[in-house]
């Protein structure tokens, strides 16, 4: 374990059982928001590579009504 979790855990165990969900609900909507961010950040690549090529969105039309067997 890296040394800042082993700090993060030295410190929720400090803490009191009422504080601790607190701190839990802001791990959590930071670790959302940050895969949020990822996400935005690939798919703006995407669309980076995707620029200038034609017939993309007539494609994927093709492969989501074609067979999926």
């Amino acid at each position: 374990m890296s040394a800042m979790r082993e700090e993060l855990h030295s410190l929720v165990d400090q803490l009191p059982d009422d504080r601790v969900q607190p701190v839990i609900a802001l791990v959590r909507e930071n670790l959302l928001a940050s895969r949020r961010i990822q996400a935005a950040a690939a798919l703006e690549r995407i669309r980076d590579r995707m620029r200038g090529v034609t017939g993309v969105d007539e494609e994927l039309d093709q492969l989501r009504e074609g067979s999926r067997g």
